[in-house]
């Protein structure tokens, strides 16, 4: 299915990657740019949970026909009440923008190196890039305490991120606020 058909329709999509052993997401799809699309996932108890931002050059495929399930879940969650979110403002064009509006917009992101380790995501708040086009984040664990360093990744490693829904909220919530570096 073609990712601007899926955002027209309103109907959700199972989106697969081209990366090895990467999560396979069920989501609607809600802003597509240049570089990234966001999408506005549904967790395994079939619930609206966060939105997840991926590289559009990894997407393998985007169906609504290979997942028996997505009318099922459509309907559960439109009699639920809930609603896909957009979020306005989000630069979809560039990593760089990207990283900016979600910074803007959200405390905590997660943040994805898929091709190097597709089990592992950071999560914090992102504090720029370097000069060396590096992420500069500074991490919330999950005992939700806040690291007093920055780590950094390479830009173009990133494949994902992650910004709201239930995890990373509940992190913020007990963690708060990064205190300063």
């Amino acid at each position: 299915m073609d990712l601007k058909r899926a955002k027209r329709s309103g109907e959700p999509v199972r989106v697969s990657r081209e990366i090895d052993c990467a999560d396979r997401l069920d989501a609607y799809v809600v802003g597509i740019g240049r570089k990234w699309v966001l999408l506005h996932t549904i967790s395994a108890e079939l619930h609206l949970d966060g939105h997840s931002a991926i590289r559009l050059r990894d997407i393998e495929c985007a169906t609504r026909s290979g997942w028996k399930g997505a009318a099922m879940t459509h309907r559960a969650l439109a009699l639920r009440g809930e609603c896909v979110q957009p979020l306005a403002g989000v630069d979809l064009n560039s990593t760089a923008g990207l990283i900016e509006t979600l910074t803007g917009a959200f405390p905590l992101m997660a943040v994805y190196i898929e091709k190097i380790d597709p089990h592992v995501c950071y999560i914090g708040r992102a504090h720029g890039i370097t000069r060396k086009k590096r992420l500069r984040l500074q991490e919330i664990g999950p005992a939700a305490d806040w690291a007093l360093t920055y780590s950094t990744n390479k830009t173009t490693d990133i494949t994902r991120f992650d910004i709201g829904g239930g995890y990373i909220d509940a992190l913020h919530a007990v963690g708060g606020d990064p205190p300063k570096c």
